[in-house]
């Protein structure tokens, strides 16, 4: 089942390609995957993945762009300005964890992308995470739900690095909670 949101008219090689790269650059990195092997995935040729991608980095580029369109479309499906906001940030945190455990591929690039991503792209990623996040967080502080003495943020970054550290720990989480008997 292909964890990106099909974006071109169906059917198209475009989003077999986006699937295959996703699955290459989600195993071996940017430096690791290879043309070849994206268009063998795709099972279409090298020569149909320059001509619509028009090479390796266009092709990273797109799937990082789609995958952050598809992450902050499936987020924003659970909140709603008129959600109360103490129910916003607990679905907010919630979504936000669905979508990675539902999109292992997409989790694994993203990691990839803190490897060998742009610091442009990060950029570009961040501003666009953070337009839609840091009003939620404000919104709960002017009704009072979360503490009203810190940037939103600030708080949103470190709710962002509890969430990110639970992604990327679950060893650790899981082995430190049985230590007093408690599950994760």
């Amino acid at each position: 089942m292909p964890e990106l949101k099909p974006i071109f008219s169906l059917p198209d090689a475009r989003d077999l390609i986006l699937e295959a790269a996703l699955a290459a650059f989600a195993e071996h990195g940017f430096h690791g995957a290879t043309m070849r092997d994206i268009a063998a995935r795709a099972a279409v040729s090298q020569s149909l993945v320059q001509y619509h991608f028009k090479g390796k980095e266009a092709l990273w580029n797109m799937v990082g762009e789609r995958i952050s369109a598809d992450f902050l479309e499936y987020v924003s499906e659970e909140i709603s300005p008129e959600t109360p906001p103490e129910q916003s940030v607990d679905r907010a945190v919630r979504r936000y964890l669905s979508y990675w455990k539902e999109h292992p591929a997409a989790f694994r690039f993203n990691l990839w992308r803190l490897l060998e991503g742009t610091p442009e792209e990060r950029s570009k990623r961040s501003k666009a995470i953070n337009q839609r996040s840091v009003p939620l967080i404000q919104r709960a502080q002017a009704a009072g739900f979360i503490r009203g003495d810190m940037p939103a943020g600030l708080i949103l970054i470190v709710l962002g690095a509890l969430v990110q550290f639970w992604l990327h720990s679950q060893t650790e989480v899981r082995d430190a909670l049985a230590v007093t008997d408690h599950a994760a």
